[in-house]
């Protein structure tokens, strides 16, 4: 049975694209089908924020406040606060601080989403959607926070698709979408990540790093591979109204087929 909810219609899908680290597409299918992003639009805000960074506007040390409550981007709307789901236990309570680097930390490694809107309030959608094209995203946008449930309402939305979320991955490993320094911290992250779903499909002891994305009927991956001794690749797969062991079955599936065609030789 198909999926339905706020973010799937229903219509089961898979999109997929495998390049290698620089950018060349070695298979691909229906890459550029525009899909709600999910957590996966994370990456571009960990992108975001890192330019600030880079260019002295933020600091990885500066304290962030942590709340629960964020204002809304429909028009009107006021202001909205986290469902309890949303909550990240591991956050200081609210009305503390923790250093921004730990806020990035806990919106890819867990992929937190109180986390990721404290960092999209420090950096604003405008800069988001900025890092997406500059990644060379450009079916992607990110309209609201997460949470927002008038935004979603108003037809405010997060969309990707996997080719834009192998371009922003290829942009963050190649060093395109920050400098040196930043590049090592996303990597980093992107290692630590305990949610992926392509880099667990892997043998033991490769090197990876991913950004999941998950909702009700949607489950998406990125991903780069870096098998000792051959040339690295990036995968990206995009799933739509399938159940949690399906979508998960198929990309992992994938996952396994890129292995082969790349590294099992």
């Amino acid at each position: 049975m198909s999926v339905v909810s706020d973010y799937s219609d229903g219509n089961p899908h898979i999109s997929f694209r495998l390049t290698t680290l620089s950018g060349k597409v070695l298979a691909e299918s229906a890459a550029d089908t525009v899909v709600y992003a999910a957590s996966t639009i994370k990456l571009a805000v960990l992108v975001a924020a890192l330019r600030e960074v880079d260019s002295g506007n933020l600091s990885l040390n500066q304290p962030v406040t942590v709340r629960f409550s964020f204002a809304s981007s429909a028009p009107g709307a006021g202001v909205f606060t986290c469902e309890p789901g949303e909550i990240d236990e591991g956050l200081p309570v609210e009305g503390e601080s923790m250093p921004l680097r730990e806020v990035l930390r806990r919106m890819i490694v867990v992929s937190s989403n109180e986390a990721t809107n404290l960092v999209v309030e420090l950096v604003g959608l405008a800069a988001v959607n900025d890092a997406l094209h500059r990644c060379g995203a450009v079916s992607s946008k990110m309209e609201r926070l997460f949470g927002d449930l008038e935004g979603l309402a108003a037809g405010l939305t997060q969309e990707t698709t996997a080719a834009d979320l192998g371009a922003v991955m290829a942009a963050v490993i190649n060093g395109r979408a920050a400098g040196p320094e930043s590049t090592r911290l996303m990597l980093e992250f992107l290692r630590a990540q305990e949610y992926g779903v392509i880099g667990p499909a892997l043998p033991g002891g490769t090197d990876w790093g991913s950004k999941s994305g998950w909702v009700t009927g949607i489950r998406h991956d990125v991903a780069f591979v870096q098998p000792s001794g051959s040339e690295g690749y990036i995968l990206s797969v995009c799933t739509r109204a399938y159940g949690e062991y399906e979508a998960t079955a198929a990309i992992s599936a994938l996952s396994v087929m890129a292995w082969d065609l790349c590294a099992g030789k």
